[in-house]
């Protein structure tokens, strides 16, 4: 019953069964430190490595490649501040509708003499290349660029402008934590030197998270200790926490989490069944976007209120992105959005528990939550 009830997993997904057990073994008997030379150290080491490659062949990458952190907040601050380190002047590209992981880090870095640039998407919730283009200068030593918003799903064309950050010679970094499980990730395909990810965005406990760099990519460490993962980031590895990403990332592999195809079929059956009942709503973003995802606007409401509401009735949603504190969307007032909407907006994502009675539910739900005027007015 909860799991049906629980419409926000671009929030935080469930653990998933199999990849809880794995991770209980090393908690409940993997002891070793990883660093150390015995034999339960080795056994720890192997692990981690074993869950290093794991997380490699699902984006296509080299084992060697592949860096555990703590979620992907670090692994954004990592690539950031770990390409600026050092320098006391630069500039860096990204866009107004990054997370909040990246637009802080980019004030930090400005604080310290780095200048950034915002580029802000059209009315469909997407950047646009040219514009990523026309934003670069001689100085430019960064791009960050989400591959796909996580307030709105939408996908942005990441290979198109990793192509032209490679033809400007200019380093590429994709957010990818909101994909993740939801999008395919190939970095080959994508052709970026960086590209963060987090535990548990995919049916893995929080706590971990990974940042690809792409072999050669110079980049300096964020964590300094004793000299843990090659140097690049110090501190005792989370053996517990890598060895559950990397089952996940195995249980992705083999269809666990539901398809595509599935995600899109419920996220228009529940869109369509809100038209019904309220056929004033309106779709915030457009054009192509991860298959789970659903921002909608109900014309005249309080998300937050709404958010209480549906709580109270068993229902979890999110007004914006989980940790906005009841703010207004950054990435809907950047789309052009009046914040009369995106005060009314709501995020709807499905994930691998997401059925079509949860969706009918949830329509029975909104339609109970909000004032009977209101409703009528929206007729």
């Amino acid at each position: 019953m909860r799991d049906e009830l629980y419409f926000d997993y671009n929030a935080s997904t469930p653990i998933d069964e199999l990849v809880l057990e794995e991770a209980l073994a090393w908690m409940r008997g993997g002891h070793g430190n990883a660093s150390s030379p015995h034999p339960e150290g080795v056994r720890a080491a192997g692990a981690i490595q074993q869950a290093r490659e794991r997380v490699a062949t699902g984006l296509n990458a080299k084992a060697s490649e592949i860096f555990f952190t703590s979620g992907g907040t670090e692994s954004n601050n990592w690539a950031l501040q770990g390409s600026a380190r050092g320098l006391r002047s630069g500039h860096i590209v990204s866009t107004a509708i990054e997370h909040k992981s990246v637009l802080s880090t980019l004030k930090e870095l400005e604080r310290q003499g780095i200048e950034c640039s915002l580029v802000a998407p059209d009315s469909s919730g997407a950047v646009r290349a040219e514009d990523i283009a026309s934003a670069l200068r001689k100085d430019t030593l960064l791009v960050s660029v989400m591959a796909a918003n996580n307030e709105t799903g939408v996908l942005q064309p990441v290979e198109a402008i990793a192509a032209l950050c490679r033809s400007r010679g200019v380093r590429f970094h994709v957010d990818a934590v909101a994909a993740l499980g939801k999008h395919e990730l190939d970095v080959g395909a994508i052709g970026c030197d960086l590209l963060s990810l987090s535990s548990h965005k995919l049916y893995s406990p929080k706590g971990s998270g990974v940042l690809f760099v792409r072999d050669g990519t110079a980049l300096q460490p964020l964590i300094f200790g004793c000299g843990q993962q090659g140097g690049m980031r110090g501190g005792t590895e989370n053996t517990a926490g890598a060895v559950a990403f990397g089952r996940a990332f195995e249980r992705l592999r083999e269809g666990a989490f539901g398809s595509p195809a599935k995600f899109v079929g419920l996220r228009e059956q529940l869109f369509g069944r809100l038209k019904e009942k309220f056929p004033g709503l309106e779709r915030n973003g457009s054009g192509p976007c991860l298959s789970n995802t659903l921002n909608v606007a109900f014309p005249g409401a309080d998300a937050p209120q709404l958010v209480a509401s549906l709580g109270a009735r068993g229902f979890s949603v999110s007004a914006g992105a989980a940790a906005s504190c009841g703010t207004m969307s950054h990435v809907l007032a950047a789309m052009g959005i009046s914040e009369r909407r995106a005060r009314a907006s709501l995020r709807l994502s499905l994930g691998a528990h997401s059925t079509l009675a949860g969706i009918t539910k949830l329509a029975e739900a909104l339609e109970a939550s909000l004032p009977v005027s209101q409703i009528a007015h929206s007729r």
